[in-house]
C-alpha cells in the first residue's frame, strides 16, 4: 500500500472493510518489530534450548535458573509462544527408497528398510514436527522501537551465557516465517515463506494529511 496526497480517503470506512479490519491483528511490520492496532510494539527472540534429556540435573538447574534470572531482567511484558511445525520428509524418504533399492540383498538392506518404515510411520501419524520458541516482548510509546533495542541487546547477552542456548532477535524476515507459521500452520510444512506478499494482511490506516493510492 503506497501513501499520496493526490485525493482524500473517506473520513469513515465502509460497513464491509470496517468488519474486515476486526480481524486484522496487525497495522504495520518494519524495524524488527510488529505493530498492533491497540499501540503495542512487539518485539521478538528466537530461542532454541538445548536438549534437556541430555544434561546430568546440575545443569539442568543451571540451565532454569539462568534462564529465569535473564526473564527478569526484561522489564517489560512478555510472553513464550512455541508452536510444533510439521517437517516435509518427502524429499528425504525418496532418497530413502533410491538408496534402498540400489542395496544389495543382506543385513542393511533390511536395517535400512526396517528404518524407511519407521520414518514413514512417523510421518503418516503426524509425529515429524520440530517446536519452535519465541519470546515476545511488548511496549506501548512512541520509543518503544529504540527501548526494544536496547532491551534485546542485553537479554541477547544474557542468553549468551547460557550453555547450549541458542537465541537471536527477530529480523522483518524472520517476523514473516514467525507470522506464516501463525496463520497457515499446515502449508508452512512444505512451503516456504512467500516473499512477494506478505505473510498476512497489514492495513495502515491514513494518517493526518496522508491520502492512499
Amino acid at each position: 500500500m503506497k501513501w499520496s496526497r493526490k485525493s482524500r480517503p473517506s473520513a469513515e470506512p465502509e460497513p464491509a472493510a470496517l468488519t474486515t479490519q476486526q480481524w486484522v491483528p496487525l497495522t504495520d511490520l518494519h524495524d524488527g518489530c510488529l505493530f498492533r492496532p491497540d499501540g503495542a510494539v512487539v518485539a521478538g527472540v528466537a530461542i532454541r534450548p538445548p536438549a534437556l534429556g541430555l544434561k546430568s540435573q546440575a545443569e539442568q538447574g543451571q540451565l532454569i535458573q539462568g534462564l529465569q534470572a535473564a526473564l527478569d531482567g526484561i522489564g517489560c511484558p512478555w510472553e513464550i509462544w512455541t508452536a510444533p511445525r510439521p517437517i516435509d520428509l518427502d524429499r528425504y524418504l525418496a532418497a530413502l527408497d533410491t538408496q534402498l533399492q540400489a542395496t544389495p540383498s543382506g543385513d542393511r538392506r533390511r536395517v535400512l528398510g526396517d528404518y524407511l518404515r519407521w520414518v514413514s510411520g512417523l510421518v503418516r501419524q503426524g509425529e515429524a514436527v520440530e517446536r519452535r520458541s519465541y519470546l515476545l516482548l511488548s511496549r506501548t510509546g512512541p520509543d518503544a522501537v529504540a527501548e526494544h533495542r536496547t532491551t534485546l541487546r542485553g537479554l541477547l547477552e544474557d542468553l549468551s551465557r547460557l550453555r547450549g542456548v541458542e537465541a537471536a532477535a527477530l529480523t522483518d524476515a524472520d517476523w514473516r516465517s514467525v507470522l506464516f507459521l501463525m496463520f497457515h500452520s499446515t502449508r508452512a510444512a512444505f512451503e516456504p515463506t512467500p516473499e512477494d506478499r506478505r505473510a498476512t494482511p497489514i492495513y495502515r490506516a491514513p494518517s493526518a494529511g496522508g491520502d492512499v493510492s
